[in-house]
């Protein structure tokens, strides 16, 4: 008893907790805002396989589409003949259905709707709404201002059709208007076997089976990028060779950031069934800019080895050092394969890297690489320490668990040389499971403690299942937005072929919060500044604007998003976590405009603990909205 009691003493302690406490409640079906999502089915000659084809398509996107303050929620269906889902946030704890009104069901007629993304294409200060699809042309709504939309896709030249999983809007070249970045799935077209002609790729009407991955490392059969530039008229223009990107790989999420500081947005394009690729922006020496694939010093196209099976991008700065880190997840599976996992690509110098930055993967060392069969992730600070923490989605097909079928992949990738192509020949999948069952992860910073080195990294704690994360579906898109405005983040989860689920954040009910700081740029493009022989200048949604603050601590650096993530994008609006709200010394935002502002001392502290809307060229102003308006009654816990 001795010897062992001793050997307690001496044993190391586990990590600390502090920091880690947080706390959510699902409401989706009481407050009006569940959905359960419908999959896409493809023809009977994908049967074998129809489980996996049809694993993606539930989506979330959540903006503020009229203006009244309070973050909105589109959801994606994927069956043939049901809609997507616009749930109204009356900033009460309620949500109402709006999408038969506001006209943007987008009825999957001939195809499958996959992903939707949120942006003001004509800057006149209403958010309007892409919609991506597989096997039916792509939708662009215009807001028209009155609580509706218009179908302007064909006219204003986005109407592509394909199988994109991936979107995201961009001002690439800084100009002032929202450009759209679009990255498909699978090939849009196939080769005839019976003409040897190349023809339109319908998986609902197959000319061939062999539309599958040629294998699942270095597939590059898959469909297109495209870069649709906005020319302010109403119009885009493809731009994509011109701006250097190629085609191929099978991607399924991509994120836009600037990962160097210098001023222009970078891309990172997480793909399935090979390497994730690393595209810098030329803006800082070319005009009109381009994109430089980044081959690194091993003849890696992207930012190192990274295990062929990107899911996920998120873009932030999660060790609070002024440069944007990423998280990619990937696939992990206890039992059967371990060698992988989630990727969290830390921002550091490394002078055998273009313009000096490169990336490490610290994931298994910070204890966020065991995300499952990884889908969308995100991140945010959810109890407001100053440290951000990542929601991390899983779940791939879920079956009978005594029937795996991890074993019949790696027969056929044994038999077949690693040859998948022919979805004819894959083992039938049938009521198999494949990483089904599968608790989320929700990832929850650990502060350093004393005397730890100032440059130690991040490190992270599972906290899924205390945090009240308890529900096993197949996770796809997730959406961060502080929903009821109480200055704590809330989570929307879409969930494959099953409910979705709204996660209230209650970790500071009852409580005395610590503060926090949430801020609305508004850019302005009239206001653009002169380089050289271009002006540049800001978009009214101000994506790539950045704000930081600086505290005797150190910094936070935010960067507004046009839509990142697999199937996710999250609300407008940064988010800051300010545990002394004394320790504020100073407020910066950098506009891609190039303009920037700075609040200072008192003022900068008197913008803690509120929601401010910060326009380009004036001072913040504190928004005069009620922290939540009176709860509604609780709704019956009903299906839609």
């Amino acid at each position: 008893m001795f010897v062992a009691a001793g050997f307690l003493w001496l044993a190391p302690r586990p990590e600390m907790d502090i920091g880690c406490d947080v706390h959510f409640e699902e409401r989706a079906a009481v407050s009006g805002c569940l959905n359960v999502h419908s999959k896409v089915v493809l023809e009977a000659a994908f049967t074998n396989i129809m489980p996996w084809l049809s694993s993606v398509g539930a989506a979330v996107a959540v903006a503020d589409y009229d203006n009244d303050g309070y973050p909105d929620i589109y959801v994606i269906n994927s069956g043939r003949g049901d809609h997507n889902r616009l749930f109204h946030n009356h900033g009460d704890g309620t949500f109402e259905d709006v999408t038969e009104r506001a006209g943007v069901g987008c009825t999957n007629f001939t195809g499958g709707c996959m992903h939707a993304i949120w942006g003001d294409v004509n800057n006149d200060g209403l958010l309007d709404l892409y919609v991506v699809k597989w096997g039916e042309s792509n939708t662009l709504y215009l807001n028209q201002g009155d609580g509706t939309f218009k179908d302007v896709s064909h006219a204003a030249g986005v109407d592509h059709w394909g199988y994109a999983n991936a979107a995201t809007f961009l001002d690439y070249d800084r100009d002032g208007h929202l450009d759209i970045l679009l990255c498909d799935y699978f090939a849009e077209e196939v080769k005839d076997p019976h003409t040897g002609k190349m023809v339109r790729n319908d998986l609902w009407h197959p000319v061939s089976t062999r539309v599958m991955h040629e294998t699942f490392t270095d597939a590059r059969n898959g469909g297109h990028k495209i870069l649709y530039r906005n020319r302010g008229d109403g119009t885009f223009e493809d731009v994509t060779e011109k701006a250097g990107l190629n085609s191929g790989p099978w991607t399924l999420a991509v994120g836009a950031g600037d990962l160097n500081n210098d001023g222009w947005p970078d891309l990172y394009v997480a793909n399935d069934f090979g390497p994730d690729e690393l595209y810098l922006n030329t803006g800082a020496t070319e005009n009109p800019p381009r994109f430089r694939l980044v081959i690194d010093p091993r003849g890696h196209p992207g930012i190192g080895n990274d295990w062929w099976k990107g899911m996920n991008v998120d873009m932030a700065d999660v060790n609070n050092d002024g440069y944007l880190d990423i998280y990619v997840s990937n696939v992990f599976e206890r039992r059967y394969k371990t060698d992988e996992g989630n990727m969290l690509w830390l921002n550091c110098a490394d002078p055998t890297f273009p313009g000096g930055r490169g990336f490490r993967n610290i994931a298994k060392a910070s204890g966020t690489m065991d995300g499952g069969w990884g889908w969308g992730c995100k991140f945010a600070d959810f109890n407001n320490d100053g440290l951000l923490d990542i929601i991390a989605l899983n779940g791939f097909v879920t079956g009978d668990p005594n029937r795996n079928y991890w074993y019949q992949i790696q027969e056929m990738v044994t038999q077949t040389k690693n040859q998948t192509v022919n979805a004819a020949d894959w083992p039938v999948m049938g009521d198999r499971d494949l990483s089904g069952h599968d608790h989320k992860r929700l990832f929850m910073q650990i502060h350093s403690r004393p005397g730890d080195p100032a440059s130690k990294e991040p490190r992270f704690r599972e906290m899924a299942q205390p945090a009240g994360i308890t529900e096993t579906y197949n996770g796809r898109g997730v959406a961060v937005a502080d929903f009821n405005l109480d200055g704590a983040l809330d989570m929307y989860v879409a969930n494959q072929g099953a409910p979705s689920c709204y996660y209230v954040n209650t970790s500071f009910q009852g409580k005395k919060p610590p503060g926090f700081l949430r801020v609305l740029l508004v850019g302005r493009p009239e206001l653009g500044i002169k380089v050289g022989d271009r002006v540049l200048a800001s978009t009214v949604n101000a994506v790539g604007a950045r704000v930081t603050v600086h505290t005797k601590n150190g910094i936070q650096m935010r960067e507004v998003q046009g839509g990142m993530g697999f199937a996710s994008q999250s609300e407008y609006a940064v988010h800051f976590g300010i545990p002394d709200a004394s320790a504020v010394e100073r407020i910066t935002a950098q506009w891609p405009s190039g303009r920037v502002q700075e609040i200072e001392g008192n003022q900068a502290r008197a913008l803690i603990n509120h929601h401010v809307r910060w326009v380009e060229g004036k001072k913040p102003e504190v928004l005069d909205l009620p922290a939540s308006k009176q709860p509604r009654a609780a709704r019956p816990e009903t299906k839609p």
